[in-house]
């Protein structure tokens, strides 16, 4: 009750109970939920880890300004009456996130191609290697990491269509530390050839996409 108009539009394509357990998210777990943006996956996951679980909700500063703030206000909005009781929302940097060998399951979806395929100072791939590194800082050893893309290749536009090479996920994962588990294919769409915007007509929410399960040694 009470969820974002928009989060069911998007149920079908993120299949999120699926997702949930590709993961091994469970209840009592504490998740934190990098670049929640408008909090869809926040919710996913308040639910998943339960009254005695906890999630925190990341979002950098850059979100107060995106889009004139109004995926921030989203996410307030799904916490007010103490909807989501379980849920810690926060507006902090990667590198300053409080936390250390703290958090079971770390998630970044949909968004590391974002960070890689900008030129802002700070972006590109040191930007990416910032976030993997304050979610290697956060996770308690043996905890999960998880990230899910949209999938590019090599050859096309991956800046202007936002998307970006498994490859080069992986190997951006593995640079920080991670042990890489398993990659999955749940979301992916072959009919998705990668040759257009993720924002394309009738791609939006059913791109080719995949998810990728990592670990931090113990």
């Amino acid at each position: 009750p009470g969820r974002d108009k928009y989060d069911a539009a998007k149920d079908s394509g993120r299949k999120p109970i699926e997702m949930v357990q590709f993961y091994g998210i469970k209840e009592g777990m504490t998740v934190l939920d990098m670049y929640t943006g408008a909090g869809y996956n926040t919710e996913v996951f308040s639910a998943a880890v339960g009254p005695k679980g906890l999630v925190y909700a990341q979002n950098y500063h850059f979100v107060l300004q995106l889009i004139n703030g109004a995926r921030h206000q989203a996410m307030l909005d799904r916490l007010v009456d103490d909807r989501l009781p379980n849920v810690r929302y926060m507006v902090v940097d990667a590198e300053d996130m409080p936390f250390e060998n703290s958090i079971d399951m770390a998630y970044w979806g949909f968004n590391m191609h974002d960070t890689y395929n900008s030129e802002k100072p700070g972006e590109g791939e040191a930007g990416v290697q910032t976030f993997l590194k304050g979610m290697y800082r956060a996770l308690k050893p043996g905890g999960i990491l998880g990230i899910s893309d949209h999938v590019g290749e090599a050859g096309y536009d991956n800046v202007q269509f936002h998307r970006i090479e498994p490859r080069g996920i992986k190997a951006m994962i593995e640079k920080d530390g991670f042990i890489i588990e398993a990659t999955s294919d749940l979301l992916a769409n072959p009919a998705d050839d990668h040759s257009q915007s993720i924002y394309a007509e009738g791609l939006r929410y059913n791109t080719d996409r995949i998810l990728v399960k990592a670990r931090k040694p113990k």
